[in-house]
């Protein structure tokens, strides 16, 4: 080997050395640690009833309720902000496609045709002085991506879109607790109105009785005139019912998506309907709570795609490197463009080096740090909500159940209670302001017995968001995405 070979082999050498050390300082520069909090989690959470099944995928066949299977698709499918979602998804998934794209070599096809006309005095007497130039030319540039600026960009872009994902699944989860809670609080509504109607039946019949008794000198005007308010403020109640669920009827249609002329013309049917019976759910282990709910899932990702921003912002401060090249063909005359005499090609390398910019390069660093400050600091927000909600919603299965089972109890003593004193007005052993106190209290606890079994349900389904319940076929995550 010659002396000029050697030269050259431990040239290349060198250069790829250099090379391999450029892009593996790079990947140190840019390179930052997301830093997510490690938060002390409980070993386990309070104790729940044994023998407790585990939450159905998706969550809402805990309830085994026909009606609310369809509701939820019907909202799955056609409410605006799951569309919303969907579209923010698509743009975040169209960005990472941009950021892929800076860390390819782009390559451009230009084609010219250019007429012109020289001076006299530059052309030799007898020659044509218009002149015709054609031109095909291929520009291909690259930047070497030594810092990992376009890299840590990439990363940062797919950190977004896996956060935008995971804020899909959980306004689709919002959602189906949204229309769970807006249809257990209608048919709770309409079975209170049921129970209020009833009743205002009741009072008027007494009114209509009241009245005769007084005709007939039985009674006296003062009973009369309470019975006659007591009959009208049944009366009152049962028009503030009939309002909300008038209300909660259109607020449950548009969760659905339903257009302006299907809320006029269509009414949702709950005639019928009962209130399902509460379920008793597993919270599972305190760590599946981390891995289950999109919120969670969402924070974390935004964490490390800001990490990523503070890799690319530093790789900023650094020289860039680009390398570019111009291939093509000129020719005065068409059929000769792409002949080898009038081929023609070049080759450039360029450095960059930022020197003064005002600090607005070292001032990014320093915004980017701060975001991911301020995200690390919502992603510890995030789960201690997170906790705080199961908890709540543990302690709420034991204790609104209880309040349930007293009101049952209240219920059945005052409806005894007031077949007694109806038995006793009549017997004349009671006044009448002794009856109408008994009835009182036993409508009131008829109301108060559907709030107390609507609140159980109302409980449940905050546990199973909580803990991040399922949504069956409508999940768009797969479970490999989260960690």
């Amino acid at each position: 080997m010659s002396r000029l070979e050697k030269s050259r082999a431990k040239m290349n050498r060198n250069i790829l050395v250099m090379s391999i050390a450029l892009a593996v300082s790079g990947c140190v520069v840019s390179r930052v640690d997301p830093k997510v909090p490690e938060l002390p989690l409980p070993t386990e959470f309070p104790t729940q009833a044994a023998n407790v099944p585990s939450l159905p995928d998706p969550w809402w066949r805990v309830f085994n309720d026909s009606t609310l299977d369809k509701l939820m698709e019907e909202a799955l499918a056609h409410n605006p902000d799951v569309t919303i979602a969907a579209a923010r998804v698509d743009e975040a998934r169209a960005l990472l496609r941009i950021a892929n794209a800076d860390r390819l070599p782009f390559l451009n096809v230009e084609g010219t045709a250019a007429r012109t006309k020289d001076p006299a005095f530059l052309i030799q007497p007898g020659l044509d002085r218009h002149q015709t130039m054609y031109t095909v030319q291929g520009v291909v540039g690259y930047e070497l991506d030594f810092w990992g600026r376009y890299q840590r960009a990439s990363q940062s872009a797919r950190a977004r879109l896996l956060a935008t994902e995971f804020g899909r699944e959980a306004t689709k989860l919002s959602l189906t607790g949204e229309v769970a809670r807006s249809y257990f609080g209608l048919i709770a509504a309409a079975e209170q109105l049921a129970r209020a109607r009833d009743t205002l039946a009741s009072r008027e019949e007494s009114t209509r009785l009241e009245r005769l008794r007084l005709d007939a000198g039985e009674s006296d005007e003062f009973t009369f005139k309470r019975a006659e308010a007591e009959a009208a403020a049944t009366r009152v109640s049962t028009r503030q019912l009939e309002l909300e669920v008038i209300q909660r009827s259109n607020a449950l249609a548009v969760l659905l998506g339903r257009a302006p002329k299907d809320l006029v013309e269509s009414a949702i049917a709950i005639q019928g309907i009962a209130l399902p019976n509460a379920a008793t759910i597993p919270a599972g282990v305190p760590s599946s709570v981390l891995e289950r709910r999109p919120d969670v899932g969402a924070a974390e990702a935004a964490l490390v795609g800001a990490a990523a921003d503070i890799g690319a912002a530093r790789a900023a401060l650094f020289p860039s490197i680009t390398l570019t090249g111009a291939f093509g063909s000129t020719s005065p005359e068409l059929d000769d463009l792409f002949t080898d005499p009038f081929e023609a090609w070049s080759a450039v390398g360029g450095i960059l080096q930022p020197i003064f910019q005002g600090g607005r390069l070292r001032a990014n660093v320093r915004r980017a740090e701060a975001v991911r400050e301020q995200l690390r600091a919502e992603y510890a927000r995030t789960v201690q909500v997170a906790f705080r909600d199961v908890l709540d919603a543990l302690h709420g299965q034991s204790l609104i159940a209880a309040v349930r089972d007293a009101s049952a109890e209240q219920v059945s003593a005052l409806s005894r209670a007031t077949d007694l004193a109806e038995l006793r007005y009549g017997q004349g052993d009671i006044g009448y302001l002794e009856l109408l106190d008994v009835r009182r209290s036993f409508y009131q606890a008829q109301i108060d017995f559907v709030a107390t079994q609507r609140d159980a349900l109302l409980n449940t389904v905050d546990l199973a968001l909580a803990i991040g319940g399922g949504l069956g076929a409508s999940a768009e995550i797969p479970i490999t995405a989260r960690r």
